[in-house]
């Protein structure tokens, strides 16, 4: 059985301080509490990416499903979607809809989103629509893929797409 010490008031130890364990209080090392030298390997960290889609602006944005991500690591989380176009929809009833879907191994691809972000003549050029994240977990070898859908009649329709989608991906 260990016998306990409390010392109240600050401690310095000049020279080496060891011990078999060390519990740290959750919040109590922060990222200014790590040496830029500290040299923590990949393996130890959470990656956040930005992965984007995109399509060319100057021509009419095209309905597409395109894979654009498999998780390398143990686990990913999704963080946001935003979606925006150069040009936006004009009169009539053009629209264009982004939907991000996950596929795991044996099983057909579903929405990660509560519902699809839709742009249309509502928004302005460049203006950026989030999309609400309905799940947000991925597992290991699991593909992102981003579903374009456009439709409308009458006026014309939006051109240059880009989808960003950010992720945090645990290390393997």
């Amino acid at each position: 059985m260990a016998i306990e010490s409390t010392i109240q008031g600050d401690l310095h130890v000049v020279g080496d301080l060891s011990s078999s364990t060390l519990t740290i209080p959750a919040l109590t090392l922060t990222d200014a509490g790590v040496s830029a030298s500290a040299a923590i390997a990949a393996s130890k960290q959470e990656h956040r990416f930005a992965i984007t889609y995109s399509q060319a602006a100057g021509s009419d944005v095209v309905a597409a499903t395109v894979p654009v991500y498999t998780v390398r690591g143990t686990t990913a989380t999704l963080v946001a979607v935003q979606v925006a176009v150069t040009t936006a929809p004009t009169g009539g009833t053009e629209a264009i809809t982004v939907d991000v879907k996950k596929g795991s191994d044996g099983s057909a691809a579903a929405t990660m989103l509560s519902s699809v972000v839709t742009y249309d003549d509502d928004d302005a050029d460049y203006s950026v629509s989030a999309g609400s994240i309905g799940t947000a977990t991925l597992a290991a070898a699991d593909t992102i893929t981003v579903v374009v859908a456009v439709s409308g009649s009458g006026g014309a329709q939006g051109q240059g797409l880009i989808v960003t989608i950010t992720l945090n991906e645990d290390a393997s």
